[in-house]
């Protein structure tokens, strides 16, 4: 299976290319989303299989002072990756992001979405964009940086938060699955500070802004499904009280 991926440079990419070295990923300077004319040139080269379709302008403070890189990237780039994959057949997979929920979890991936932000909006838009394509895949991800980045986190807010190096196994699986549709990618429900003291210790609580969602914890039923998971806890890599 030959895989084209956007994003190889960022947080997950790295992680999947540390699984399979055989995936393509170009540089933003070789495939640029936002130019059809770059897309098509690397789908020519690579011709691919799979579009595996990481990249995004993923910081919610930025998008709220500039909305129109979440429209240009996340939204327009996007459109073009699906408009390529369905002019050649290629299969479309799409990451996506948890915090498209709000109210109490677990969420399920028909049930309706929460756009708070700029930033949540423009993820959706993508999303739009690629459910046209009939072949493909969008992956609501629970994730982050291994390991915690900060010093503190948001007090009373619920996810089910993977460190991004348990993270990239299952989407490079869910990548080369036939599976179609939406499926959420997660571990077990967690609090942020839970999650966060399993790599930092010493985190602390502060009070959570209003954007961020309080519960995005995840129905996991369909990708312990398609990903052959029978326990959530054995995708816990990291954990300081072992």
């Amino acid at each position: 299976m030959k895989i084209l991926m956007t994003g190889g440079s960022g947080l997950l990419g790295k992680e999947i290319l540390k699984l399979d070295s055989s995936i393509s990923a170009p540089a933003h300077t070789e495939l640029d989303v936002t130019d059809k004319s770059s897309i098509e040139k690397n789908i020519d080269k690579f011709k691919p299989d799979v579009f595996l379709h990481v990249a995004a302008k993923t910081k919610p403070p930025e998008h709220e002072e500039n909305p129109e890189q979440g429209i240009e990237h996340n939204i327009v780039g996007t459109a073009n990756v699906a408009q390529s994959c369905i002019k050649h057949n290629i299969r479309l997979v799409y990451t996506s992001s948890d915090y498209v929920y709000g109210g109490d979890g677990p969420h399920k991936e028909d049930e309706g979405l929460f756009v708070p932000s700029n930033f949540l909006s423009s993820k959706i838009g993508g999303e739009c964009a690629v459910r046209v394509h009939k072949n493909s895949l969008i992956l609501r991800l629970s994730f982050g940086p291994m390991p915690f980045s900060w010093e503190k986190v948001y007090e009373n807010q619920y996810n089910s938060k993977l460190y991004v190096d348990e993270m990239a196994p299952l989407v490079l699986n869910a990548t080369k699955s036939d599976e179609v549709g939406i499926m959420n990618i997660g571990g077990p429900r967690t609090s942020l500070f839970e999650y966060a003291k399993r790599t930092r210790p010493d985190i602390e609580n502060i009070p959570k802004p209003d954007w961020v969602p309080h519960d995005t914890s995840l129905d996991l039923t369909k990708m312990m499904k398609v990903l052959g998971v029978e326990n959530l806890e054995e995708l816990i890599k990291h954990d300081n009280k072992k």
